[in-house]
């Protein structure tokens, strides 16, 4: 605040407020860079042949270049690992589920679909039934780690190489819901947001309902 009580202007357009943080009145406390104004060789290690669509979560990660081509280098392991794409989907999207992120929530349901996830399937990690992998994330969610009957069950069809791989998705998704929700990633327009829930929280401005 300046000493008129009115916000100050920060870098990207957004209004300083209380505590350093920033948020205008939608909650986006960084904007994603403009489509037209995007370095598309920040993006050359998802696909250096072509240009990639317009999603907000590009543009901010437009707003950091190193950091950029450093965690989509390891978000694109994550997207060709050992694991099979239904069992992915499955764990990111109880991740976003649990973390509050409409963002992930929303573009996971589309990609979960095209890899066969059923909505009885999407239904159980809205709902948080006792299915294995929810039992997975959940436990790594709240104690960062696996229970001994959780691991053996998760090691029947899984080999070591994809225990490893699970757990690394699990926890490289919940950290960017924290910086979906922390900087205000709006869902983008031709998204549903697929029946998201979750409650307010007061750290984080976004119209939630539930």
């Amino acid at each position: 605040m300046s000493e008129n009580g009115d916000h100050e202007q920060g870098k990207n357009g957004a209004a300083h407020g209380e505590n350093g943080r920033t948020a205008t009145e939608n909650g986006v406390r960084i904007p994603p860079v403009p489509y037209d104004e995007w370095d598309h060789d920040v993006f050359s290690v998802i696909n250096p042949h072509r240009k990639l669509p317009e999603a907000n979560v590009l543009g901010i990660f437009q707003r950091h270049p190193a950091l950029a081509r450093a965690f989509l280098t390891f978000n694109m392991h994550l997207n060709t690992t050992t694991l099979p794409v239904r069992v992915r989907e499955l764990a990111v999207m109880r991740v976003a589920w649990r973390r509050g992120s409409r963002y992930e929530w929303a573009s996971h349901v589309l990609i979960g679909r095209k890899a066969g996830v059923t909505e009885a399937e999407i239904e159980e990690v809205r709902t948080g039934a006792d299915t294995l992998l929810n039992r997975a994330v959940d436990e790594l969610d709240t104690d960062s780690g696996l229970s001994d009957a959780t691991y053996a069950a998760l090691a029947v069809d899984l080999d070591e190489h994809q225990l490893m791989d699970l757990v690394f998705t699990i926890g490289a998704y919940t950290m960017l819901t924290m910086a979906l929700n922390t900087f205000g990633v709006e869902l983008d327009p031709v998204i549903s947001e697929e029946n998201f829930s979750f409650p307010k929280r007061e750290w984080y401005s976004h119209k939630r309902e539930g």
